[in-house]
């Protein structure tokens, strides 16, 4: 009951750190330490340590709002001091292991720190948690990660994640006339249109489009964000030339970082080629973030799942941009 009261004390709470409940005492530093000055925050890391483990028993998200603390404060590395020295203590092992898997879902770095401490305390104890946490830093598909710690983890046996399998699509191929009848039966103002991509370019590689084919790409260009917009800007550059550039990465950048669709644009970019370096910053900006982007999904490892493909597309893309090469879309 005590610890319920303080936790809804919220940032009031901060005077109750010798309190006798270990718990009570735990969320009092936390408060602490989220508006203290750097210079206090150590011996504050110290308060918490000494009753994180009893006060776990009171306190079932206790590594998340511990993580969320250290996240909101931007303290990256000294998460990760945290988590090597939990580790270090059986008694604190699993903690460890839970704080770990914080520091993946929030920092895109964590699993190139963690995972070689993860590897070593892995199998000491037969709880889930430690597996688990290995399990989550294995998630990441950065290039980083697999270049660092890949053989590392062959040695180790654990069952690794399942990976995001895209589902092969099928593309029907369209000549000039059926490419032509298709939009003919499609209404002008249409804004979705799937593989639109392959549609244009079988009209535009044969000559011109019409005035109605024209006013169809303008309507999936620039009437709704999504996979068509992101698909027919690379097209609509063609069509208008180089006056349309500056509108068309007004569309297109601010869903860079977009988890559902961000990919798509990525790969419109990159169709764009040296055209759109204007974008350049931006696309660099998210390969360099620490953070993870911001996602909704079902579970926070499929939620950094989702930061992980983004991350992954977009060096090609710069790529792309720099050497005015175009890998291929994502399907």
């Amino acid at each position: 009951m005590r610890t319920t009261l303080a936790r809804a004390l919220g940032p009031a709470a901060a005077r109750l750190t010798d309190d006798e409940l270990a718990s009570v005492r735990f969320l009092a530093h936390l408060e602490k330490l989220r508006a203290a000055a750097p210079t206090r925050r150590g011996s504050l890391d110290a308060a918490l340590l000494d009753d994180v483990r009893e006060a776990a028993h009171h306190l079932e998200d206790i590594v998340h709002i511990w993580g969320r603390a250290l996240f909101g404060l931007r303290r990256e590395d000294e998460t990760y001091a945290l988590v090597a020295r939990l580790l270090a203590e059986p008694a604190t092992r699993d903690i460890g292991a839970d704080l770990a898997r914080e520091a993946c879902h929030d920092w895109r770095m964590a699993p190139v720190r963690l995972l070689p401490l993860l590897v070593r305390h892995h199998g000491r104890r037969a709880t889930p948690a430690p597996g688990a946490a290995l399990t989550t830093a294995s998630v990441s598909e950065a290039e980083a990660a697999i270049r660092t710690h890949g053989a590392l983890l062959a040695e180790v046996p654990f069952t690794p994640p399942p990976g995001t399998r895209r589902i092969p699509s099928t593309v029907p191929t369209y000549d000039r006339a059926s490419a032509a009848a298709l939009l003919a039966a499609k209404p002008v103002g249409i804004a979705r249109l799937a593989h639109a991509s392959e549609i244009f370019n079988s009209l535009m590689d044969k000559g011109p489009l019409t005035f109605c084919q024209a006013a169809q790409l303008y309507n999936l260009t620039f009437r709704r964000p999504g996979r068509s917009q992101a698909e027919c800007a690379p097209l609509w550059l063609l069509h208008a030339g180089p006056s349309a550039l500056c509108r068309l990465l007004d569309l297109m950048t601010p869903h860079l970082a977009d988890y559902a669709v961000g990919e798509y644009y990525l790969a419109g970019l990159a169709r764009m080629g040296s055209h759109a370096r204007p974008a350049l910053r931006t696309v660099t900006e998210l390969i360099d973030r620490r953070t993870r982007v911001p996602v909704n999904d079902c579970t926070r490892d499929a939620e950094m799942r989702l930061d992980e493909g983004l991350l992954a597309a977009a060096p090609s893309t710069r790529r792309a941009i720099l050497a005015d090469a175009a890998p291929p879309s994502p399907q």
